[in-house]
This record gives structure tokens, C-alpha cells and sequence, in this order.
């Protein structure tokens, strides 16, 4: 299988999380990964892959299956990044989401962190769940092509970095290619990014992958002081102290 393929395979995945799986297969240890019941590396036994339905990060499993020795851990899938563009921003693009964790791809320019590709590979790099930013700067006539491609393979968020009138062009043109109006309001995000007053490429950069992760996961993109208003449980907390306060929360390893 090839990292196109593989990289497909994550961003097609449903929901959120997936299984990591060290299996003894005949006197081998293999690494495989399982989706919905499917090992994608194609390692572990399908046989085996369709028992291994853990439920949320953390869980793990150690024990035999079918006469197959297996250690699992459920994980959660890394959200996967195409970052498109010539520029500095597509750069800093691919880079923050590296930093981040995720699974990226770069296209058009070289970055730390993320595999490189070409626009040839673009259709076999974008699933159902992809994020595809295209950040040229000042624009190219392959930007409308690319959110096309992206939109059409269903990406959960497709950014194109423009002005508010180029935007309103792209919109234009996309319409007029036939791309209904309702997957342009579902899908496609430009101009790119929150308003939290981005000058620098790397600030843009975080402008648009901030808005990729509310995408995603669901967030508002407000302020956390305003959805969770520390002042708004003051009573609750009286006779606490921060000596005695504990909290065991970690963030779940990721894929």
C-alpha cells in the first residue's frame, strides 16, 4: 500500500478514533492499524481486525483472538492536512499542523514535518475527513480546481486563501461548474481563517487551522474565558484550595 493510499485511508475514516494493533501472525510480530473493523495496512487478519471494536482512547486489549496473539490500544485518529500553495503561508501551513500532530501533506513547496506530494496525487490524498488548505499568495488559477477536486471528494474543510472580492469569485465560478450551492456552505471556507487579526504567515497560519479544528471537532471559535466563564462557578469551588485540587486528565495519544 502506498502512503497516498494510507494517508486516504485515515482521512476516509469514520469518526474519530482507531485501533493500533501488534499482532502475532505465524512467528512474526506485525504493526497494523484498524478502522471500522478493517486493518489498513492489511497486516493483521481481517478475521481478527473485525473483533478488535474498542471503545474510547485509552482502552486497551491484551489477549488471544482466534488463536492470534494480540495487544491493542484504541488511539485517536490524527486529522489528516493537505496544505497547497507556492507561498510562505502554505509553508507555515503545513508545519503548524505538523506541530499539532496531525498527518500532513505538502503540495507545491517542501515543509518540516510533512510528506511531499504533487497536484498529480491530490485525488488519492483527500477523503471524507481531510482538511485542504490552499494558500497561494495572491492567488492562482488552480485554486478554484483544487477546492473543486477537495469539495467533491466530500474534505470535511476546504480553505482557500483570498480577499473578500476574489472569494466572492470563487464562489462564482464553483456555482458555476455545478458544485451545489448547499456543499459550498458546508464545506468550502474563504476567505480562510478567524478573524483574530493575523499579519505574519505563521499567524495566518494558526488563523486557518484554528478555524480547521472547529470544523472538525465541533467548537465555536470563541473564547474559552466566555464559554467557560471562571467566575460563573466561584460558589461552587468556596472551601477549595488549588493545594488540594487535582485533575487526571491527559490528552489522548494520537495516531
Amino acid at each position: 500500500m502506498s502512503i497516498c493510499e494510507i494517508f486516504n485511508a485515515l482521512s476516509s475514516a469514520p469518526g474519530d478514533v482507531a485501533v493500533l494493533v501488534k499482532a502475532r501472525v505465524g512467528d512474526k510480530w506485525v504493526v497494523d492499524v484498524v478502522v471500522d473493523g478493517r486493518p489498513v495496512l492489511g497486516l493483521v487478519p481481517r478475521h481478527v481486525a473485525e473483533q478488535l471494536r474498542l471503545g474510547q482512547p485509552g482502552d486497551r486489549f491484551d489477549g488471544v483472538v482466534d488463536g492470534v496473539e494480540v495487544h491493542a490500544e484504541v488511539v485517536l485518529i490524527r486529522p489528516t492536512v493537505v496544505a497547497v500553495g507556492r507561498g510562505e503561508v502554505a509553508r507555515r501551513v503545513a508545519e503548524v499542523a505538523a506541530a499539532m500532530g496531525y498527518a500532513v501533506v505538502s503540495i507545491g513547496h517542501t515543509a518540516r514535518g510533512a510528506l511531499e506530494a504533487t497536484f498529480e496525487d491530490l485525488e488519492k490524498l483527500v477523503g471524507e475527513h481531510a482538511v485542504v488548505v490552499v494558500a497561494n499568495e495572491g492567488g492562482d488559477p488552480s485554486d478554484v480546481d483544487v477546492a473543486e477536486l477537495a469539495i467533491r471528494r466530500r474534505a470535511r474543510y476546504v480553505a482557500v486563501m483570498a480577499s473578500q472580492r476574489r472569494a466572492a469569485l470563487i464562489l462564482r465560478e464553483l456555482e458555476r461548474r455545478g458544485v451545489p450551492k448547499e456543499e459550498l456552505e458546508r464545506r468550502l471556507y474563504t476567505p480562510a481563517g478567524l478573524d483574530i487579526g493575523a499579519k505574519t504567515a505563521g499567524e495566518i497560519a494558526v488563523s486557518i487551522l484554528a478555524e480547521a479544528v472547529a470544523a472538525l471537532r465541533g467548537g465555536t471559535g470563541r473564547s474559552l474565558r466566555e464559554v467557560k466563564n471562571p467566575r460563573s462557578v466561584l460558589k461552587e469551588v468556596e472551601g477549595e484550595s488549588l493545594a488540594s485540587y487535582k485533575c487526571d486528565w491527559r490528552p489522548p495519544r494520537g495516531l
